[in-house]
């Protein structure tokens, strides 16, 4: 975020070190990111690599192997290959609101906080681990932290955010394979070692003389090729993307819902007038949900205002240099995003800072396109762009309205809402919430 300040101050496109760019310019983050340019990513990708041993898709410098991986494993995260993809966002919501009503629901005599940050990460790692395994972890039946997941990556994204904005760091750790021996071991039980040791049994099951054959994500990438080793690589890193980035895109969002009561009320007004007149069923199917325009408003202008990844992304120019939008850029120089300032571009408006839904409301055809345009860059674009962006927008459709239309949610402390901090991604705790049930009965059909 200091670094959206770096940007208006110095303009869109900044110096932050040797060789190194910054910039909130969308188009400039367009043509670093189109496939016809062939810019590679920068060795800022490294310090992200969750398997010390082996880069996934995400983590992968090279253009020729990132596009080869990309091939394979791209199929998995398609509609075509996720049939069941509602069905299985839905079980886990049916598994939210039991959670919900078994242990957190607060009356006017008996007060049971529950803090949101914490299962809105388990509700994502379920869903996560249900799509890409076929069977949920059990983070919310547990109601609890599986395999020391969360506090794993807790433990991990600070120096991994040190490595990857301090290039010379970041060389020592990855470039030198200290990283490897520093007791990464699938035997661990702690650490990074525990998530690789997960991996790897539950990868194993899928191959030799009596392997499981299922019809899931990680099914599809065995199917297009990917080898055991690169499926453990591929798994750790779609589990650890796929639900931390979901979740903050829930709390942030819930957040502002709550704090805001014109945003609430009018959410709430529409949830209910859409069930009222019989425009969605129980649950709300994702085309339901794209009906709803004030409901598209607030998920859009959540992700807006609060990015859930706000990394540099580092992509580096070709040998030679590139003029680029009128300015000459010398060959492997990087240029990172400024993610935080992306968001608050001028075809957003004045208010940049504010979060108002009514924004993509009252914006006419041209410029509702243009705010689409730069808000998809949250996603990345291009060659580089997110795999799991269908799967994200899909849960987004569904768990604002399945909670808004059982519950109502109150900050126990407005004041001091959450603990947050940032690694390239948000580490989030401590967002007490009262829930209540919303009138007497809120048993919906099909999650009970």
């Amino acid at each position: 975020m200091r670094l959206y300040e770096v940007n208006k101050e110095y303009g869109d496109m900044a110096r932050i070190g040797p060789n190194w760019l910054v910039t909130s310019d969308p188009d400039i983050i367009r043509c670093t990111s189109a496939a016809r340019y062939k810019h590679r990513k920068s060795s800022w990708y490294a310090a992200l690599q969750v398997d010390p041993f082996l880069h996934s898709v995400f983590t992968e410098t090279s253009l020729e192997k990132h596009d080869r991986l990309r091939t394979k494993v791209q199929p998995g995260f398609s509609m075509k290959e996720n049939r069941d993809l509602g069905i299985k966002i839905d079980s886990q919501i049916a598994s939210l609101v039991s959670l919900i009503e078994r242990k957190y629901i607060s009356t006017s005599s008996d007060v049971r906080p529950i803090d949101l940050a914490q299962t809105a990460q388990y509700w994502a790692l379920d869903v996560i681990t249900s799509i890409t395994l076929g069977n949920a972890f059990g983070y919310l039946t547990e109601d609890k932290d599986m395999y020391d997941f969360i506090e794993i990556i807790k433990g991990e994204l600070p120096l991994a955010t040190a490595c990857s904005n301090t290039p010379t760091l970041g060389k020592l750790v990855f470039g030198t394979g200290l990283l490897a021996l520093m007791g990464s071991n699938p035997e661990d039980d702690k650490g990074r070692g525990k998530l690789m040791g997960v991996a790897q049994k539950v990868v194993e099951e899928r191959f030799g003389p009596n392997k499981v054959v299922k019809d899931d994500m990680l099914g599809s990438f065995i199917r297009n090729g990917l080898d055991k080793r690169q499926a453990e690589a591929e798994l750790l890193a779609t589990i650890v993307a796929g639900s931390d980035t979901t979740a903050t895109a829930i709390r942030a969002t819930m957040l502002y819902i709550m704090t805001n009561p014109r945003v609430y009320n009018t959410l709430i007004n529409e949830i209910q007038s859409a069930e009222h007149k019989g425009n969605i069923s129980s649950p709300i199917t994702s085309t339901e949900s794209r009906q709803m325009p004030y409901l598209q408003a607030v998920i859009k202008e959540g992700l807006r205002i609060h990015p859930p990844i706000t990394g540099l992304l580092t992509k580096v120019v070709n040998p030679g240099g590139e003029t680029i939008k009128g300015r000459f850029v010398p060959g492997g120089t990087g240029i990172g995003h400024c993610g935080w300032g992306i968001q608050r571009h001028g075809v957003f408006g004045a208010d940049v800072d504010v979060f108002r839904p009514e924004r993509w409301i009252e914006a006419d055809d041209i410029r509702r396109r243009e705010m689409e345009r730069t808000l998809d860059l949250v996603f990345g674009t291009g060659r580089w762009g997110c795999l799991g962006k269908a799967i994200v927008l899909v849960e987004l459709d569904k768990i604002f309205v399945e909670l808004l239309r059982r519950f109502d949610f109150e900050l126990i402390y407005p004041g001091s809402p959450w603990k947050s901090v940032n690694f390239t991604l948000f580490l989030q705790k401590e967002m007490w919430v009262r829930v209540t049930e919303r009138g007497q009965d809120s048993s919906v059909d099909g999650l009970d």
